[in-house]
């Protein structure tokens, strides 16, 4: 079990790590404060917490929710959240990351501070864990108060609407059969999902164990259940998959790729007349049918290309909440991607300090024939002594690809470099790219 906690708050509240006996009450509660509408509670939220609660979960048990109570009536559970942990890449650089979810209040105990209380709990947890990042989906504005910045893409992309002549035709010359993900295919789907990833400059690592959990142990509706189908070519052999689920009216598919040489057109096609076989079936018993497919794969995606006109209504990203509570040491971590960047640039070679403001503190970047040195913490002796200047925590949306340094420039007056020199190291250490990780 974890330290820290109990810890008392005043006024009858008390913030305790949860315990097996909290797994049905907090199942109850995120049904209620997390239901979008109190006269249809959604129960997949409840299956998801006794999911992550259960000790099944291959990162997550009971012991990493925090959960605070009122002891003036009956121990009610008033405020919890939890953390899942993850491990992702920047580029190959692997690292642990924090993922906080299932953050709730109970309306009549709202802005008393009790979500801060135990983010603190849950960061310093994270960090027991050796995780550089926390990372959140959540509602605008609120998690910056945390420490947060919203700095990767989240989710985003294209719809097919079966209604639209030549949507629902059969595909010709179909060579691709689809069926679901057995065990055994477990390796297969990790070779895939690198290639799934190739295009994100931050990626998801999915362990064995978590593929296994998620297609065979998670609860059905739930965000941790992955739903797979496997592409067969005619010889039998896997070449490909499909991760999707029914949400709303949509089929969601969130992650797709297929082997080198394989037609993404014809593999896209065939899933599309999988699916809409599969929405036929479901509409028989569905009160909201099922119309089309939301291709969930942020702003670039190889099925856009073999799809075409066939595909409309750009979904715009939303966007993660990052926070990274020691920079020196993140930037110290993806030293060898940016020795690389630069030897790839026009400044290869580059020798010098890249002083950096973040205008409360800042951050001296060491550099010596092309490879970064050292990583200084560096105080400001006044409000232009550094190279390049950062408000707040925008320097997190250039680190990890969310925005050119030239966007930032022109979105922030006071961003800047003091030079052009300084303007094209920036560019070539930090180069807009895009990301795309599954949520869960």
């Amino acid at each position: 079990m974890h330290s820290d906690l109990p810890l008392r708050l005043g006024d009858g509240l008390v913030l305790h790590w949860a315990t097996r006996d909290d797994i049905d009450p907090l199942a109850q509660f995120n049904i209620r404060v997390h239901s979008d509408n109190a006269d249809q509670p959604e129960a997949w939220l409840g299956d998801w917490t006794r999911d992550l609660m259960s000790g099944d979960h291959p990162t997550t048990s009971f012991e990493d929710f925090t959960v605070v109570v009122d002891s003036n009536h009956g121990r009610k559970i008033v405020s919890s959240l939890c953390l899942i942990s993850q491990q992702w890449t920047f580029e190959k650089i692997p690292f642990g990351v924090g993922r906080i979810e299932l953050v709730g209040t109970d309306p009549a105990y709202r802005r008393r501070g009790l979500v801060r209380r135990q983010m603190e709990v849950i960061h310093k947890l994270s960090a027991a864990n050796g995780e550089l990042i926390q990372a959140i989906t959540g509602i605008p504005w609120y998690y910056r108060q945390f420490g947060y910045e919203m700095a990767l893409n989240l989710d985003g992309g294209r719809k097919l609407f079966w209604a639209r002549p030549g949507n629902d035709k059969n595909p010709q010359n179909e060579t691709f059969d689809l069926r679901p993900a057995a065990p055994t295919d477990i390796p297969l789907l990790q070779e895939l999902f690198k290639i799934n990833c190739e295009r994100s400059l931050l990626r998801l690592h999915r362990t064995r164990a978590e593929w296994a959990y998620g297609m065979f142990t998670a609860t059905s509706a739930t965000p941790g259940k992955l739903r797979i189908f496997i592409f067969e070519n005619e010889l039998g052999q896997g070449v490909g998959y499909a991760r999707y689920w029914a949400w709303g009216t949509n089929f969601v598919v969130r992650e797709m790729a297929v082997k080198p040489g394989i037609s993404w057109r014809q593999a896209s096609l065939t899933l599309i007349h999988r699916l809409k076989t599969e929405a036929d079936k479901m509409n028989n018993d569905r009160e909201e049918a099922i119309t089309n497919i939301h291709f969930n794969f942020g702003e670039t995606h190889p099925v856009y290309d073999a799809l075409g006109k066939q595909l409309e209504y750009l979904h715009k990203p939303y966007a993660w909440y990052i926070r990274i509570p020691d920079l020196k040491r993140f930037l110290e971590k993806i030293g060898p991607v940016l020795a690389r960047r630069l030897a790839q640039s026009v400044m290869a070679g580059y020798a010098g300090n890249l002083r950096l403001s973040f205008y409360r503190d800042g951050l001296r970047l060491v550099f010596e024939n092309g490879r970064m040195l050292e990583v200084v913490p560096y105080e400001p002796s006044h409000v232009e002594d550094a190279d390049a200047f950062f408000p707040d925590r925008s320097f997190l949306q250039l680190l990890l690809g969310y925005r050119s340094f030239d966007e930032l420039d022109y979105a922030f007056a006071d961003c800047y470099a003091k030079n052009e020199e300084t303007a094209i190291l920036l560019r070539s250490l930090f180069p807009r790219q895009p990301t795309d990780i599954s949520p869960l």
